[in-house]
């Protein structure tokens, strides 16, 4: 059955310089957290290095990634320092060299280059659909998540284990090397989709690699960012409109239609003396 949904988020700001590039926890939102040994990964029978691992409760450790940055709330020099205690050995383990370090008003960069130009980008756990209270649960979604990168071309550099913390529940977060591009939409990232409706997985099918069917309206996949809009009309005439004046759209704005799919609503939406919204159509595309 189609459903219709409205969904809301609130939206944490980052600093005013960095809003546009980068999203995380307020400053406010840090506070001290024990902070974990850095684990030695265990051996693997493979060709490719293992990436670090740690279980954390500290969020400042926890680092935005955009261009070749990483950046993080942090309360104090301190809490940076130990951030960059972290994650230089990490850098240095995948031949990047930390280029300038700086920490003003609670907020932490590290800047770092990579030999062969790759970046780190990252993704949180803590949306998708799993037991935070299960140990093994949250080992198997580790797991999978490095494996998925793994397969996918993109070195997995850190696997971190986030413990009880006041912010967010327990969760995984990777961290991953990928080809940087200018606009950060169109790199092939780790991502989930996840915006209130239920997901036409099949459309998807042939345009991302599908990492986890989370539930009907959250997909975790690699590759472009994907949007999704859904249009209304009375009749079938009018959606189709709709549909190629919303192609049009996407076009003149550089961004790539991927599919659609038009479906008879089993509510319509009564519009009171205008009559009654009969039609729908879901339409996907890269940002």
């Amino acid at each position: 059955m189609k459903k219709i949904t409205v969904a809301m988020a609130a939206m944490l700001s980052a600093s005013a310089v960095y809003a546009a590039e980068l999203n995380g926890v307020s400053a406010s939102d840090i506070s001290k957290f024990s902070l974990s040994a850095l684990k030695a990964p265990a051996p693997v029978l493979r060709a490719v290095q293992a990436p670090a691992t740690a279980e954390i409760s500290d969020l400042a450790l926890l680092p935005q990634a955009s261009k070749s940055l990483l950046s993080t709330y942090a309360e104090t020099e301190s809490d940076f320092k130990a951030f960059t205690g972290m994650w230089t050995p990490i850098l240095a383990k995948y031949g990047m060299k930390v280029t300038g370090t700086e920490y003003k008003d609670q907020f932490g960069i590290l800047t770092y280059e990579s030999p062969d130009g790759r970046v780190i980008r990252g993704f949180t756990a803590d949306k998708m659909n799993y037991d935070a209270l299960s140990s093994s649960t949250m080992a198997k979604l580790q797991g999978d998540l490095v494996s998925a990168l793994d397969n996918s071309g993109l070195t997995p550099v850190a696997a971190l284990r986030i413990t009880k913390n006041d912010y967010i529940r327990p969760t995984v977060a990777v961290y991953y090397l990928t080809k940087p591009e200018e606009n950060m939409d169109h790199e092939v990232q780790l991502r989930q989709l996840k915006n209130g409706d239920d997901i036409d997985f099949d459309l998807l099918a042939n345009s991302v690699t599908l990492v986890k069917n989370d539930s009907s309206f959250s997909m975790v996949y690699i590759g472009r960012l994907v949007g999704f809009k859904t249009l209304l009309s009375k009749d079938e005439a009018g959606i189709a409109a709709k549909l190629a004046d919303y192609r049009k759209f996407l076009s003149d704005n550089q961004k790539v239609f991927i599919a659609s799919r038009t479906f008879k609503l089993d509510q319509p939406v009564d519009l009171g003396g205008d009559g009654t919204l009969n039609y729908a159509v879901n339409v996907y595309f890269f940002q």
